[in-house]
């Protein structure tokens, strides 16, 4: 039977209370919907980038930006279809997350995630468990025919986590210690367990796939990582791995990388006045909106007819305007022209 080992620190306590702070705000603000989806995009290739190079991939941000973007590059193929992989198994498990509220997290959900994973990397082990010893760094994983009812054991426990009553948070901390301890598969052990908690903790309305990716925090600091990990076989309580430090620093980066995401989101809503599902706009943007509404289409030149600003400034408050989705952008080059949106006809 597994039975995690842990201390709920004052400091865990406090970090956890500030998180659902942080997740309360995100659920009240209501951001343009442009602004969202570009958001969710930026936070999706930064989890693909950061989990990925955490394991030896070799590609740049903007490299990974081009790959989902489906642009080619020069890299080496290895690195190339690990990104998309991992991009596959990360849609596979958000989307089994937002329509299955009450999907149960089992041996075979998890065999597939890693077989996404591994998909023409290393098809001959990709979703099976490993049948030999591995050594990762100084740390010597449980032996392979253990691994089997080690697995059960853990899948068990994910049904009924206990001790009972623990925050989400602590549930998820705990399954990606205990999943990289077990080290169930030959390869692709860390970016399972990152996306399974990124899955269980969207489960339980912690979604932070729309405003950061907490592999980043991770990835910035990779040797503090493996020691997190690592100080929970260091410290043990009564034989057994001790958590605790493991599972502050994991509450602690949720908390940091939440908080962050959340000045970046107030910056944008000062910077463009957002209150609400509203968003404030400048005299001459709703001049705009009102000549687009009276005119039905309207070119470049109309706009700046009745702007005051540059024609640089011109350009920068129709982008927002797009951007907000107040007004829609169609044609190239000389023949581009706008239309009002339905969300835009309540600003004219």
């Amino acid at each position: 039977m597994f039975i995690p080992r842990f201390t709920i620190t004052p400091k865990i306590t406090r970090d956890v209370e500030a998180i659902g702070s942080v997740f309360g705000y995100f659920s009240a603000i209501q951001l343009p919907e442009g602004y969202r989806k570009e958001l969710i995009s930026k936070v999706t290739a930064e989890a693909v980038h950061a989990s990925t190079a955490i394991e030896g991939n070799t590609l740049t941000q903007q490299q990974v930006n081009d790959v989902l973007g489906g642009k080619k590059i020069h890299a080496e193929d290895q690195d190339i279809k690990e990104i998309i992989n991992y991009n596959n198994a990360l849609e596979y498990a958000m989307k089994l997350a937002k329509e299955e509220r009450n999907l149960l997290i089992t041996e075979k959900l998890i065999k597939e995630i890693n077989k996404l994973i591994l998909k023409k990397l290393r098809d001959r082990d990709a979703g099976k468990y490993r049948t030999q010893q591995v050594i990762v760094g100084d740390y010597l994983p449980p032996e392979h025919i253990k691994v089997p009812v080690l697995m059960r054991e853990f899948a068990d426990w994910l049904k009924n986590p206990q001790p009972a009553g623990l925050s989400p948070i602590l549930i998820t901390g705990i399954v990606h210690y205990q999943f990289v301890a077990i080290h169930p598969f030959i390869d692709g052990n860390g970016r399972t367990t990152r996306i399974l908690t990124t899955l269980m903790l969207v489960q339980n309305d912690y979604d932070m796939t729309n405003f950061f990716a907490l592999e980043s925090f991770y990835n910035r600091n990779r040797k503090a990582y493996y020691e997190a990990l690592n100080s929970a076989d260091k410290y043990r309580i009564q034989g057994q791995p001790d958590l605790t430090r493991w599972l502050e620093y994991y509450v602690d980066g949720m908390l940091i990388e939440g908080e962050r995401a959340k000045s970046r989101i107030e910056e944008f809503a000062q910077k463009n006045k957002v209150l609400g599902d509203r968003v404030w706009l400048s005299d001459i943007q709703i001049k705009m909106l009102r000549l687009v509404f009276e005119k039905k289409a309207v070119k470049i030149a109309d706009f700046l007819e009745i702007s005051n600003l540059s024609r640089k400034g011109t350009y920068n408050a129709i982008e927002k305007l797009v951007q907000f989705q107040l007004l829609m952008r169609t044609g190239e080059g000389k023949g581009t022209y706008y239309t009002i949106t339905e969300k835009g006809l309540g600003y004219a």
